[in-house]
């Protein structure tokens, strides 16, 4: 059989659309879903999240978030004048790529200034960890990126 201009033309033209279509297909399967469901709501009210990290980072002693290996958890230790003043807190753990890994914990104040979460339950990859609380009726905040 011999091959000339047109049957190979034809050739790479059908091989082209099918590439193209299987590609299309494939994207089209993913699941695509928005960062968070209540994201215009999220905008809107962001400026307060911007005036919450720059009151925790007007703080005369920070807010320090380690790794404890021994342990396999994340340790937060409060400074304790904060621990003294705090009305609420909550801690979170975002997970980008899956939500349903989302975590929400309320903050005891009452316990001390060191916090620990234990690292077992969760998966390997990308998490951010959001510390907010009250204190003397201003909102604080204080975002890290976290690989596990």
């Amino acid at each position: 059989m011999k091959m000339d201009w047109g049957k190979g033309i034809t050739l790479f033209l059908a091989i082209f659309v099918i590439a193209t279509l299987s590609v299309v297909s494939y994207v089209i399967s993913w699941d695509f879903y928005l960062v968070n469901n209540d994201h215009y709501e999220e905008g809107v009210e962001y400026q307060t999240t911007i005036d919450s990290k720059l009151r925790a980072d007007s703080l005369d002693h920070h807010v320090v978030m380690l790794f404890d290996d021994e342990r396999e958890a994340i340790k937060i230790i409060f400074p304790q004048d904060v621990v003294d003043q705090a009305q609420e807190g909550a801690l979170q753990l975002y997970r980008p790529n899956n939500p349903d890994l989302d975590m929400k914990m309320a903050i005891d104040f009452s316990q001390g200034t060191t916090h620990v979460i234990p690292m077992a339950r969760m998966e390997k990859g990308q998490w951010k960890l959001t510390v907010s609380w009250k204190m003397n009726e201003l909102d604080y905040l204080v975002e890290e990126k976290v690989i596990i």
